[in-house]
């Protein structure tokens, strides 16, 4: 059969208008499910299969998908269509797309009446938080997810300021970020607080006097009063030719490593210039509070006014002594960051009370708190806190002190004021826990004397075939 040239185009045309037709299908379906981004045995695929009722589903913003039913449809309603669209692309097929983050409930009827609800779930797109969380982040591990206009982030970083970040870069993707970030384990620091309350007394530290000469490059003065004169006063070794002349030891501070504080203390305590009240050490982890009490507590009575005019009274506690209460915080650069409150109370008979015929001593309270900076192993000290006291000393001789006029010559009176200061001298270092495999410290003991006369006993026990030598004892060698 002969077909002509026109004959022939027509017939093209049609089969490529056929062709065409039958890939239509084919193609939208590639196209929605490219947006969407849900694997297949094929590649993308975006086809749901509706079998149930009450169906949760999840899509992102932005994103389509076709959702296949087993009976044909007669109606599709949306509860929300700002949220959700719907589009009827065959009886068998609906397709919907999510518009904004939010929740629409699809409601979908057959063509026997029947109806199935699924609640669908539009949620925010968290790829390119991921990305960017991944880009700023290499080394952590911080994963988003998010649910309709939420997000959440999870995972592990090393630092608070990383989680910081974090939450501020996906605030960048969504209004609401909640953070579920976790630190990583870290090595914790502690901070072990050696404390010395010491008890100067001004007016015996005043008659000893003092004479300080400090020696070394590495010396430093300071103080809180003005020195007259500081002439002829070097720090490289060699004595001044006019020494300091200190009045009042408690108001200059000596920074060396050369100087011995406690080498210093012991010589005043030795004098009794100076009484230790307490020398505590306490341990603490790095921004955690730790106290220390040495004393008591003593009981004073509370009176309560009750029904009917009676008074009731109840008994209550009140601590003294020698308390500390510090907070340590171990800095990046290695440095100590400490707030500490030392105090020091006593209680006060001669400013005592009577309630109900109770006596209820008085308080004699000395308190300090401070916020300092130190290095490793460095001591700062407080003091100033001072006690003033008038004591009144009445001595007699028994009898004749008792006759008038001529007794007077046998009774003496005597006023004595005292002041003592209060003096907290504070190290902080930071130490290491101790590991099972290591020996445990040994703890201090007392010096063994240069001859232990029970050794040299059981020595001379041990060999009892020695005969003592008769006579003097020969001569010792003498050497040319």
């Amino acid at each position: 059969m002969n077909i002509t040239a026109p004959t022939r185009r027509k017939l093209l045309r049609q089969a490529l208008t056929l062709a065409m037709i039958a890939a239509l299908p084919l193609a939208a379906a590639r196209s929605v499910s490219a947006a969407t981004g849900h694997d297949g045995p094929q590649g993308p695929v975006d086809f749901v299969q509706l079998n149930n009722s009450n169906y949760m589903l999840h899509l992102l913003v932005g994103r389509s998908m076709f959702l296949d039913t087993a009976t044909p449809l007669k109606r599709v309603y949306v509860s929300d269509p700002a949220v959700l669209n719907s589009y009827t692309a065959s009886p068998h097929q609906v397709l919907i797309t999510a518009q904004k983050p939010g929740v629409s409930s699809l409601v979908v009827w057959d063509e026997s009446g029947r109806s199935n609800v699924y609640t669908v779930s539009s949620d925010i797109d968290v790829s390119g938080l991921q990305a960017a969380l991944h880009a700023a982040f290499p080394h952590d591990m911080i994963h988003a997810s998010a649910l309709q206009d939420r997000v959440t982030l999870t995972g592990v970083v090393a630092t608070e300021s990383e989680a910081a970040a974090a939450e501020k870069l996906a605030q960048g993707y969504a209004k609401t970020v909640e953070d579920s970030i976790d630190l990583a384990p870290q090595h914790v620091q502690q901070v072990q607080l050696k404390v010395r309350f010491a008890e100067v007394d001004r007016t015996r530290a005043q008659q000893l006097g003092f004479n300080f000469i400090s020696a070394g490059r590495n010396a430093a003065v300071t103080g809180t009063q003005q020195f007259p004169s500081f002439s002829n006063y070097t720090l490289g070794g060699n004595s001044t030719a006019n020494p300091i002349t200190v009045s009042n030891p408690l108001d200059l501070l000596l920074y060396s490593s050369d100087l011995n504080l406690g080498a210093t203390i012991q010589a005043l305590e030795n004098d009794q210039v100076l009484q230790i009240l307490a020398e505590p050490t306490i341990t603490s982890i790095s921004g955690v509070e730790a106290s220390f009490l040495s004393g008591g507590q003593f009981p004073f009575p509370v009176v309560q006014g009750g029904t009917n005019g009676f008074t009731s009274v109840t008994v209550q506690f009140r601590p003294y002594g020698v308390k500390l209460d510090f907070t340590p915080y171990v800095n990046p650069d290695g440095t100590i960051r400490l707030k500490v409150a030392p105090e020091v109370s006593a209680l006060d008979y001669t400013n005592e009370v009577q309630i109900s015929g109770y006596s209820i001593p008085a308080i004699d309270t000395r308190r300090a708190k401070t916020e300092v900076v130190l290095k490793n192993g460095q001591s700062f000290a407080i003091s100033g806190l001072l006690d003033h006291r008038l004591t009144n000393d009445y001595e007699r001789m028994p009898g004749i002190s008792r006759i008038p006029i001529l007794g007077q010559l046998f009774k003496s009176y005597q006023k004595q004021a005292s002041t003592t200061d209060l003096i907290v001298i504070v190290t902080p270092t930071i130490v290491d826990p101790l590991h099972a495999p290591l020996a445990e410290p040994k703890l201090p003991a007392l010096a063994k004397p240069y001859l232990d006369n029970k050794l040299f006993d059981q020595r001379l026990k041990k060999h009892p075939h020695r005969k003592k030598q008769k006579g003097n004892p020969p001569p010792m060698p003498v050497e040319p």
